[in-house]
């Protein structure tokens, strides 16, 4: 079989590390849907009634970036620019780090720390609210390695796929499949007999008609309100959605224990602070605490594996 294919570019603003974007949340093995392994990032993506494999690469520089998406379907113009809006989102790439990097060079931990990871920008997590809601639940009070695992075994068993010279594209699970699904299959996925609740109770609200999507257009306060009507969503898994989703980095959640652990590490001598006080301690920071955060866990990731 001959697969048509559609290859367009797209350009993030400077500056820009597409490898150092997915080395630290990612998976190379378990889908999440999402695989990123010698440096393409794949997965496929459900537009309208058609199932697009999509990979990934990087053909440009961290101060002249360039993307190279392939497509491996006809598509018309419409579907064309779903899919660059979709990844656009994804990678974040219209961020633009200056006014943050100019904000870390007063600090001289945080310029440390921007200079090590320079081009960063955390990736988006999932297609839409309902797929990072879902990958979000699957992470509360576990490790993410084993989340991955978790996440990798629904999107196998649920999402649909689709194999391109000998590799697997994998969608995120629709909602109407995991509403449908037997609660002894969710568990198979090693999932917790209330998370797989969670999971099937926000499927069914979406499936039934409710829009998570119209959180995009709602102010952080009232999107955790509205994200908190959902059994299993409390106010850190609500501002966790919201940071990942729809990348709202004014946000943090500073009672996460990586975020208390990398702030301990780099502001208190390594001895672990309580969420209150990194709560707190991260006023100064303003509106780039979200992006501050998520800099010093990954500069403290990368600490962690130097000393490994």
């Amino acid at each position: 079989m001959v697969m048509e294919k559609t290859s367009f570019e797209l350009v993030p603003t400077a500056p820009y590390d597409f490898d150092l974007q997915w080395k630290f949340y990612s998976s190379s093995e378990e889908p999440q849907p999402e695989i990123y392994k010698n440096g393409v990032w794949r997965r496929a993506f459900k537009i309208g009634n058609k199932l697009v494999p999509v990979a990934v690469i990087s053909i440009g520089t961290v101060e002249k970036p360039k993307l190279r998406i392939d497509a491996f379907s006809k598509l018309n113009t419409k579907e064309k620019k779903d899919i660059s809006n979709k990844i656009t989102d994804i990678f974040r790439l219209r961020d633009n780090l200056k006014a943050l990097y100019d904000f870390m060079e007063q600090d001289e931990i945080l310029r440390r720390v921007k200079n090590e990871l320079y081009g960063l920008r955390p990736p988006g997590i999932g297609a839409n609210i309902f797929e990072g809601a879902i990958r979000i639940i699957i992470q509360q009070q576990i490790s993410l390695q084993v989340a991955y695992v978790m996440t990798g075994a629904l999107v196998k068993r649920f999402g649909e796929r689709v194999e391109i010279d000998g590799k697997l594209y994998y969608d995120f699970p629709s909602p109407q499949i995991l509403a449908n699904a037997d609660e002894t299959e969710l568990r198979k996925c090693k999932l917790s007999r209330q998370k797989s609740r969670y999971i099937k109770e926000l499927a069914l609200k979406v499936a039934n008609g409710y829009d998570l999507e119209k959180i995009k257009k709602m102010n952080n306060e009232k999107a955790v309100e509205e994200l908190m009507k959902f059994k299993g969503i409390g106010r850190w898994t609500a501002e966790l959605i919201l940071i990942t989703t729809l990348g709202r980095m004014d946000l943090c959640v500073p009672d996460d224990l990586g975020a208390r652990k990398a702030v301990s590490h780099f502001y208190f001598d390594g001895k672990l602070q309580s969420g209150d006080v990194i709560r707190k301690f991260t006023e100064r920071w303003g509106e780039f605490k979200g992006w501050v955060i998520y800099y010093l866990i990954c500069a403290y990731n990368l600490e962690s594996r130097k000393e490994v």
